[in-house]
């Protein structure tokens, strides 16, 4: 009698499953997303603020250029 050849047998896992996002996801996200633009749009604006600044402070220096200041 003839042996039939064997096969092995191969057991496929599924992938385990991956969380779900959520409409508050994407909300915090974006939320989160907005917040650095504006703290980068703030430190920005504060240290390009404060060159002009300086750069008006230095400007004026002790040149006598006829105009009266209050010294605010």
């Amino acid at each position: 009698m003839a042996t039939q050849p064997t096969t092995p047998i191969i057991i496929q896992l599924p992938d385990p499953p991956t969380p779900e996002t959520t409409v508050a996801d994407v909300l915090l996200q974006a939320i989160g997303l907005t917040g650095a633009f504006i703290l980068a749009a703030l430190l920005a604006g504060i240290v390009i603020g404060g060159l002009l600044f300086r750069l008006r402070r230095g400007r004026r220096g002790d040149a006598d250029d006829g105009m009266q200041r209050l010294g605010l």
